[in-house]
């Protein structure tokens, strides 16, 4: 059997180019595409629309027209900002995130940075041999302990006869990478079935009947398959990936990449950064009383000794609030840019904007609050300030919604 790694989700942030500006719906039917709109927006954006392929299979999500930009600094977004998105079945093509960065190069779409990726591993048995749901019921029963994402929420069944755990997920709601691990034939016969996902495993020889999800046995006779995945979401935290290279254990940095589309050109590099996810986020020790779980043996699941070379994230990390001169310089550069449209002048412009509001995002990663939420309460108060003839209980009601803000900070 061949290794069945995907991409699940590819979603970026990007700007139009202010040459091609508006990159609408319109835009896009003049240029071959049929494209479906939704009658409404999002909370973030005014527009949202699906470019839809020559075989009438949904292909593009495009959000776009921010709600609250700013021209005049009162705003979050870039003016030009907007995202775009793989539909579910764009992101089982055979190089997806190749796929996409072509999209955005033809359209006049500049890529700034991955605002979501999911990476997928699907199976019937582990690497080393182990059954998936003897795996999580042992894991359920505290014979397994799982290192790092201390917060779980697992979904199962009781009977009399006992427990079965079908879905375990690891990962704060704000965690920069979530891990999940459940039996996604199961999901596709109980909630939405996906052909193409079949038409995968078949091809991976997990099944010999798509339909059925039965597999031909040994003796001639047929079975049906559970088929397994392991998934890491990896969201725009992730600034950089490290190559670590090891050699008989001994680890060494050997430099940094950017977290681009570049990284998972091919299902080899996917592959790679998805058992580079595992090591951290999928790694497992045999439980032992009274025994520190670092010194506890592992379980090895997949494997690994034919990778030399292993990714490690570098995430965003800060130390408080930016100093206001960022602030002041951030808010130069944007009067600059929109008042010279030319694009060698709004490409140089973009590319210290989108460093500077890394610092931002940087400094104040460890603040209590988002830094998202953080803006849009600043940017309710300066809607007060400027007066918009609304009642407060109307201008919180669209800030909460611009966000769709828990309740905690703005409590009713």
């Amino acid at each position: 059997m061949s290794k069945c790694v995907n991409i699940d989700w590819l979603e970026c942030y990007c700007l139009e180019d202010p040459i091609t500006y508006p990159h609408d719906a319109e835009f896009f039917r003049k240029h071959g595409w049929s494209v479906r709109e939704r009658e409404y927006g999002t909370p973030m954006y005014h527009e949202m629309f699906t470019l839809i392929n020559a075989f009438g299979e949904d292909e593009i999500e495009i959000r776009r027209k921010p709600k609250s930009d700013n021209r005049d600094m009162h705003g979050l977004f870039d003016p030009n900002s907007c995202h775009v998105r793989l539909c579910n079945r764009s992101c089982y093509y055979d190089t997806p995130a190749t796929f996409l960065a072509l999209f955005l190069d033809r359209h006049g779409l500049c890529y700034q940075r991955i605002s979501r990726i999911d990476i997928c591993l699907d199976f019937v048995r582990f690497d080393f041999g182990d059954w998936p749901h003897r795996f999580m019921k042992r894991y359920m029963e505290g014979k397994y302990a799982k290192i790092n994402q201390a917060n779980i929420s697992a979904h199962g069944s009781d009977s009399w006869d006992g427990r079965v755990w079908n879905s375990v997920s690891w990962g704060a709601p704000k965690s920069m990478i979530k891990t999940r691990f459940y039996c996604k034939s199961l999901e596709l016969r109980q909630v939405k079935d996906k052909p193409y996902i079949r038409q995968a495993w078949k091809a991976c020889g997990f099944i010999d009947d798509e339909y059925t999800f039965e597999k031909q046995q040994p003796d001639g006779t047929l079975k049906k398959v559970d088929v397994w995945r392991v998934e890491f979401q990896v969201k725009s935290g992730t600034k950089n990936w490290f190559v670590i290279e090891e050699d008989a254990g001994k680890k060494t940095q050997l430099r940094s990449i950017r977290n681009d589309l570049s990284v998972y050109a091919s299902r080899a590099d996917v592959y790679r950064i998805f058992l580079s996810l595992a090591q951290h986020y999928f790694h497992f020790k045999k439980y032992r009383p009274d025994v520190r779980k670092d010194r506890c043996p592992d379980k090895p699941l997949f494997q690994t000794a034919d990778i030399r070379n292993w990714y490690k994230l570098e995430t965003v990390r800060g130390t408080g609030t930016p100093p206001p001169s960022v602030d002041k310089l951030l808010e130069r550069i944007i009067q600059y840019r929109n008042s010279h449209p030319m694009p060698e002048i709004y490409k140089a412009c973009n590319v210290l904007i989108e460093q500077l509001e890394f610092e931002r995002r940087s400094a104040a990663i460890n603040h209590p609050w988002p830094v998202e939420e953080i803006q849009l309460l600043r940017h309710l108060i300066s809607i007060r300030i400027k007066g918009t003839g609304n009642s407060l209980s109307q201008d919180l009601e669209e800030t909460k919604a611009l966000m769709n803000f828990e309740s905690k900070l703005f409590p009713d």
